[in-house]
């Protein structure tokens, strides 16, 4: 009986494993229930495949030209050289433009203008200064014809002989005021006045408009002993070691001057405009 049932539990064994497995098998078919529902998304995904194109279809063109113009605008490396210089020489050109625009202006070219009387100034009419004097070329002036005569303090500055024997003379330029007269030996002697190559400005303009003009005499002191042959408007004066005609420094078309201010230590400024007398 015992061996009976031993080999009833052993027939058994195989049924209960065959059992178990197909129990086991019987909980797979979920999974595989699950397997259409996979399909179906494949099935879902599709229609939702098909809004994307139609979306790219439907985009803005616009996005297309960039693309387009990126691609077009793309340039071998053989153009890029080849334009390379030619962008650079233009930079390099406009640089040197402005490089000479800016030396222009920072190498303070004074300007060299020329003035003389008219109605609008103030003139007033004297006794001939001239005389029997012989005359001297105007200080203040580099033209030909143009002569001072008479004493010092009629400050006859510069003169010319304007009609028969009229004489007209500048007696300050800032201040339009100039004298008259005639003379008969101004007329004979004035044609052939040379012009004076060592002229010196009748009037001098600075930065801020500043105006100054010659005197004819110097009883000032001065920032360290210097002297003074030009006043201006502003109260200030131009400082020189002594004599007049080192008042001005000139390089090129550059004129500089030592500006004083309250008796204070000179200032190398550069004049805006040296004006002669002159037409």
């Amino acid at each position: 009986m015992h061996a009976a049932r031993r080999t009833l539990a052993a027939a058994a064994a195989p049924l209960l494993i065959a059992g178990l497995a197909a129990c086991g098998s019987s909980e797979e078919p979920a999974a595989t229930e699950q397997a259409p529902t996979v399909e179906e998304t494949d099935e879902e995904q599709s229609p939702a495949e098909e809004p994307e194109d139609d979306a790219e279809e439907d985009s803005p063109p616009a996005e297309q030209p960039e693309d387009s113009e990126a691609a077009e605008g793309s340039e071998s490396p053989e153009d890029q050289e080849a334009d390379g210089p030619e962008q650079s020489e233009g930079e390099e050109s406009e640089d040197s433009d402005d490089a000479g625009e800016t030396g222009a202006a920072g190498s303070g070219a004074s300007s060299v203008e020329h003035l003389w009387i008219d109605d609008s100034w103030t003139i007033e009419e004297i006794d001939d200064i001239c005389g029997e004097m012989d005359l001297s070329p105007a200080n203040y002036s580099d033209q030909e014809g143009f002569f001072t005569c008479g004493p010092t303090a009629a400050s006859a500055l510069a003169c010319q002989v304007e009609a028969e024997n009229l004489v007209r003379c500048i007696t300050n330029a800032p201040g339009r005021s100039a004298i008259s007269f005639t003379s008969d030996k101004a007329a004979e002697d004035a044609g052939a006045m040379p012009a004076n190559e060592d002229a010196l400005p009748i009037q001098v303009t600075l930065p801020e408009g500043v105006t100054c003009q010659p005197i004819s005499h110097d009883h000032d002191q001065h920032f360290e002993d210097m002297f003074s042959w030009y006043s201006c408007d502003d109260g200030s004066e131009l400082l020189t070691d002594e004599d007049i005609t080192n008042t001005f420094a000139v390089e090129g078309e550059t004129w500089t001057v030592q500006q004083s201010v309250d008796k204070g230590a000179p200032e190398e400024v550069v004049a805006q405009t040296v004006t002669f007398a002159g037409g």
